[in-house]
């Protein structure tokens, strides 16, 4: 099923969100008197809240009434999306039945019920006009009679599948408006409407993927956005049935059982799964479904806290990052914003109701409220321009410019948080279903404008989803003889995934690497990249050993147009977006390649591939992608047995970059002498103002010391990757490689920080060392 936002329903679900309580006034939802059917058993009542009670109840509605009196086009608009509903026909199963498979078109009956359900309900609640609950009583009466909530090709599976994502979606539907119109129905139509609930949805879901005895699925075979999106719907029909149904009490405890191992899961080695979640927000499927999954659970969970309003929720820790990450690849324009585009996830796609959501759940961040400033291109005179008329979270400040997702292999730079700006976006994780085989690619935005891109996706339908969008060949990386990761990983899971560390952001300089070797293994045993971006300029260091010597193809997909200078280096422009990108190391031919559009299959655009004039076993890249042309640095390749390096000089200073050969080849004790110093790591920054000005920031990239004539610069008994400037008041970046360092210094620090926390530190004068412990 191919991810299409419902903006109907989720222009509702924006309003139910801004209505409750915990958005508007951090307090939950008020109790109402239980409602008890001739079939309920006193014994087992629970503290739950009359109907309506999922999305809203009779106090939000009053608030409703007044927010939208104050907003008449909003007011106009609702009253025109339930006048259409109104002029809809149903759709006959037969219809539903179109192009079989899985899922058939079971996905338009099913939003149709979905927008009915929330929608006519709402509006049947708001003005008390019957029109609105004939038409929606009509609906849950009408496609309880098809004969299945799902494709035709499920019951054909081994064992038998019985429910599906539309099957969650008319759950939502039904359940939405069987809240609704609770106390306008007949005793004989709730019954009715209850038994086609539990009969198409409720137990074929649980059986399906909750219940123990008849369940087929479990989180290592579906555990992804499909789990949380299924078992979604099950239990917003155990809410609704609470006090009509015994059963329905546990139906919403196993639900809720589950929910906590889906977002805990972790893994499965023989199968080839990955943990679903990163413990600070996403799911490796990237933005998309992420957004997807994470916001159907979100959904029962609101639905579940009006239910039980004096019940505690539980505490998911997933949710406590999921805005940061969204904010964190939001990338704000003059005139809208883009989102990174990994996986199958869409360029101009938001999350801003899931943001809504948590916040309606009690769980707003400072990010939450940083993400709804920067995505304010909503089109007005629709239900998003409650928006901007109703409180936000608020925060203060900005967001860190840089983020790394270590686990599911993902990391963001920015050069800053105002519109326009660049965003650096790397990716090397895990590869499955939506998770494309990319491991070390990259994407960039720069003025406003996507320019180094991802290929992104088309229809699930098209075969060329499977033959290119998902492939390596469409992603910003390196192939060997024309390969990439095996297409298998697509469908098994990729037995290695890449990971992402060391990401330094501080003294002008952010760096992060990528370890892509896992994913390659059938052609590397070496597969590393790092990004290192000073000022304007972003040099990428690939350090590769294939298993036997052979060609490797350096690809770049961009948007816009390119020109190619007469001493190689390409040009991209993309409006007012341009860049440079030279590859400096080794000589290289380049030969322009057809790709395919973004969500366009049909048409063709160009990508580049650089390729080495000579083959070999052991190959290093670097790469410079320079933002600002006019202002290019003279760059000078550095290079001697025992490393290979790049000198940039512009007017605003002299950077050496050192790549220790030693350290790929012999590993160990071993050193290398450059730029006038001495040390045992893998990488070594140095940069001055001047060529004789002193060294003004150093990095070195997995080292445990740097050395000059005697003189320590840095000590530390394990190997780390860290970035500082030798000032009184010293601070000190680096990854997690060290508890203690020893800077030098010919002075007491006045002050330092180490990674933006303040910390004590001690003076060693006699080797004029500043000890750091934390």
């Amino acid at each position: 099923m191919n991810l299409i936002e419902n903006m109907s329903r989720r222009s509702v679900l924006k309003l139910m969100a801004l209505a409750s309580p915990a958005f508007c006034t951090s307090t939950a939802l008020s109790s109402g008197a239980i409602a008890l059917s001739p079939t309920s058993d006193p014994s087992r009542l629970q503290s739950f809240a009359r109907h309506p009670r999922l999305f809203y109840n009779s106090e939000s509605v009053q608030r409703l009434k007044q927010m939208l009196a104050a907003n008449p086009d909003a007011h106009t608009a609702l009253k025109a999306l339930g006048q259409k509903l109104l002029d809809v026909n149903f759709v006959p199963e037969t219809i539903a039945e179109i192009g079989g498979g899985q899922q058939a078109n079971y996905i338009t009956p099913a939003r149709q019920i979905s927008d009915m359900g929330l929608t006519l309900g709402l509006l049947y609640q708001l003005t008390g006009d019957t029109s609105y609950a004939r038409k929606l009583r009509a609906a849950l009466l009408y496609y309880i009679r098809y004969v299945r909530w799902a494709g035709p090709e499920l019951i054909q599976r081994i064992p038998p599948w019985h429910s599906e994502l539309d099957t969650a979606t008319f759950s939502f539907g039904y359940a939405a408006g069987y809240d609704a119109l609770y106390n306008y129905l007949s005793e004989s139509d709730r019954k009715t409407i209850a038994d086609g609930l539990i009969r198409h949805a409720a137990l074929p879901i649980l059986d399906d993927w909750i219940l123990p005895g008849l369940r087929i699925h479990s989180l290592d075979s579906m555990g992804h956005n499909w789990w949380g999106v299924c078992v979604s719907g099950a239990g917003l029909c155990a809410l609704a049935l609470l006090g009509d149904d015994p059963r329905a009490q546990g139906w919403v405890d196993a639900v809720d059982a589950g929910y906590s191992q889906w977002f805990t899961y972790r893994g499965n080695v023989l199968q080839n799964r990955f943990a679903t979640f990163e413990p600070s927000g996403p799911s490796y499927e990237g933005v998309g479904y992420t957004n997807y999954g994470v916001s159907e659970y979100l959904q029962y969970r609101f639905a579940w806290q009006n239910t039980y309003p004096q019940r505690t929720p539980p505490r998911i820790d997933p949710l406590e990052g999921l805005a940061t990450f969204y904010l964190q690849t939001l990338y704000p324009t003059s005139d809208g914003f883009y989102t990174v585009n990994f996986n199958d996830s869409g360029l101009t796609s938001h999350s801003s109701v899931t943001i809504l959501l948590l916040a309606a759940c009690g769980l707003s961040t400072p990010d939450a409220a940083r993400y709804l400033h920067h995505v304010h291109t909503h089109p007005r005179g629709t239900l998003v321009s409650l928006l901007h008329e109703y409180p936000r979270p608020t925060a203060e400040g900005e967001a860190p410019t840089s983020i790394l997702y270590s686990h599911m292999g993902w990391a963001m730079m920015r050069s800053s948080w105002e519109n326009d700006a660049t965003l650096l976006a790397m990716k090397s994780g895990y590869t499955w279903n939506h998770a494309h085989a990319d491991a070390g690619s990259f994407m960039i935005f720069h003025k406003g404008m996507p320019l180094i891109i991802d290929s992104g996706t088309c229809s699930y339908g098209r075969p060329e989803y499977s033959t290119y969008y998902r492939r390596s060949h469409a992603h910003n990386v390196i192939l060997y003889n024309g390969e990439g990761q095996p297409r298998s990983d697509l469908d098994l899971g990729c037995k290695f995934p890449g990971r992402m560390y060391s990401l330094i952001d501080g003294l002008g300089l952010k760096y992060v690497y990528a370890d892509a070797t896992g994913p390659m293994a059938r052609w590397f045993l070496r597969n590393y990249r790092h990004w290192f971006w000073s000022g304007n300029v972003i040099l990428i260091f690939d350090d590769v050993r294939a298993h036997t010597a052979g060609p490797l193809d350096w690809l770049l997909h961009f948007e816009g147009d390119y020109k190619v200078d007469s001493d190689g280096a390409v040009k991209l422009k993309n409006g007012p977006a341009e860049a440079q990108v030279r590859v400096l190391y080794p000589s290289c031919q380049h030969s322009e390649k057809a790709g395919l559009a973004n969500e366009d299959p049909d048409k063709q655009i160009p990508y580049l591939s650089f390729r080495p004039n000579a083959s070999g076993q052991l190959s290093q890249f670097i790469t410079a992608i320079c933002l600002d042309p006019a202002e290019m640095p003279e760059f000078e390749i550095l290079n001697d047995p025992t490393y290979l390096g790049v000198r940039a000089e512009s007017s605003d200073g002299i950077e050496e970059t050192y790549l220790s050969l030693r350290a790929i080849e012999t590993p160990g004790t071993m050193y290398i002498q450059a730029g006038g110093f001495t040390t045992d790591a893998y990488l070594l920054h140095l940069r001055r103002s001047s060529h004789d000005a002193p060294v003004g920031r150093y990095f070195i990239g997995d080292g445990s010391y740097l050395r000059q004539g005697g003189r320590s610069y840095m000590e530390s008994l394990s190997k780390l990757t860290v970035c500082w400037a030798p000032k009184e008041e010293l601070e000190v970046f680096s990854d997690e490689g060290s508890s203690s360092i020893e800077i030098g210094a010919t002075h007491p620090a006045r002050s330092a920080r180490w990674n933006g926390s303040a910390i004590d530190s001690r003076y060693d004068a006699q080797r004029r060392l500043v000890l750091l412990r934390r």
